[in-house]
């Protein structure tokens, strides 16, 4: 005979084997196994949560960001959304992949492994993420006051504001009198650069309305984009301590101080393993692939130290919080700082200023990891809470009690039918 039980109230679920078997615990809570579409609350009360209204049809919507605007990528186009209008800001092109974001002032930097761009606020336009390469140029001599010797040339281009890297750096040379240089291809929008006759650093030329470079000297303006080359595409990046930290293949990239349209070719740190996130915090870096997690101590690249401290992310489920303490604590009444937390294979997990790992539900809920997720960080009527949805392929075997439950669609599924001989059927219960 069933005997009805007085709880006084519930603690979030717990789906683990080892749960304890007893059902109340000393306070008289219930811990359920299951918790599906509620809120279980400090003060132990079950809250329904509340479905949501469609506001705007969108084809293919995804990479959702919302800093001081809100962008999303729907129909191979970047958009803008304002309450329930949308407006089309460029295309994305290349395969789909999720779109990354970063905001830095007034431009919003966006990139994924195949297109890169930057939105400006101010102008409610977009243009590209730094400033191709020039060609090398096209030299030949001329009358001028040059002294013989060695020179060494190169393009930038000058777009606005923004100044590319150098392209290839050509050389020319004579012996004798003084002669000038004639530059056939230089375009509106390109500078030149030269060296003096026994070589040395690049320095802005002196053109002429010929094309032309018939001084003596280059001006004292030295070039400061040497090296420089636009961003790759990144799986993924943030932005912290004056860089842009972007994750390509095995590399960590980094941009120049300040300079977020600025990458040079030795600017990286090198990994094992293909990177899927990377997550800062005060004392430095959280990289991660989808096998390892490392912490890089310090906030100059080169002084930097990398350690593995854990297993790795399930891409796309980087959050920040704002939850942490100091160490290894972890509370919401602690002194708050924007923390960054994760999905792993275990669960959800953070990383601490101090550059630790706390498994904040490994052990309470069993999850079904799979390949991918996203997830957002926010407060609810005082709760803070962080949502989560995973995708892609899974990461073990399927058969848990919750996969089941979203399965088929039913908390409780009642038992089948059971057919005996051939005059009817009997239900079970």
């Amino acid at each position: 005979m069933r005997k009805p039980i007085t709880a006084r109230g519930f603690r979030g679920m717990n789906n683990l084997p080892d749960a304890p078997a007893h059902l109340l615990d000393d306070e008289r809570r219930i811990t359920p196994t299951i918790a599906l579409n509620v809120e279980v609350t400090d003060g132990g009360v079950l809250l329904k949560r509340p479905g949501f209204a469609r506001k705007v049809v969108l084809v293919g919507c995804h990479s959702i960001w919302a800093g001081s605007v809100m962008l999303c990528v729907a129909g191979g186009e970047l958009c803008r959304v304002e309450g329930i209008a949308v407006s089309e800001l460029c295309g994305v092109t290349g395969p789909s992949a999720r779109v990354n974001y970063a905001e830095i002032d007034s431009l919003v930097y966006m990139g994924n492994p195949y297109w890169t761009g930057v939105y400006d606020r101010v102008r409610d336009a977009v243009r590209p993420w730094g400033v191709p390469l020039p060609p090398a140029p096209d030299i030949g001599l001329a009358a001028g006051d040059l002294p013989p010797g060695r020179y060494s040339l190169c393009y930038t281009t000058i777009q606005g504001d923004s100044l590319s890297g150098n392209g290839p750096i050509m050389q020319v040379a004579w012996e004798g009198m003084a002669q000038g240089i004639q530059l056939k291809n230089l375009g509106d929008d390109h500078l030149c650069w030269i060296t003096h006759p026994d070589g040395g650093d690049l320095f802005l030329a002196d053109v002429d309305g010929l094309d032309q470079i018939t001084g003596q000297a280059p001006s004292i303006e030295r070039l400061p984009t040497l090296g420089v080359n636009p961003p790759p595409g990144f799986t993924h990046f943030r932005h912290a301590f004056g860089r842009i930290w972007g994750a390509s293949g095995r590399k960590l990239l980094y941009s120049e101080p300040f300079q977020y349209e600025w990458f040079k070719a030795g600017n990286f740190l090198p990994f094992l393993e293909d990177l899927a996130l990377v997550a800062p915090v005060s004392g430095g870096l959280f990289v991660n692939s989808t096998r390892s997690t490392w912490f890089l101590g310090g906030t100059n690249p080169a002084k930097m130290t990398i350690n593995r401290i854990g297993d790795g992310a399930i891409p796309g489920t980087l959050t920040m919080t704002q939850v942490e303490g100091g160490g290894y604590e972890i509370s919401k009444k602690a002194t708050q700082l924007p923390t960054p937390v994760w999905l792993s294979k275990h669960g959800f997990v953070a990383g601490t200023h101090s550059g630790h790992l706390v498994h904040l539900t490994g052990a309470r809920l069993k999850l079904l990891p799979r390949s991918q997720g996203s997830a957002f960080y926010r407060v609810r009527d005082g709760i803070p809470q962080i949502i989560a949805s995973l995708g892609g392929h899974p990461l073990k075997a399927e058969g848990d009690d919750l996969q089941e439950i979203f399965t088929n669609g039913r908390l409780f599924v009642p038992k089948p039918l059971a057919v005996i001989g051939s005059g009817g059927v009997t239900i079970s219960n």
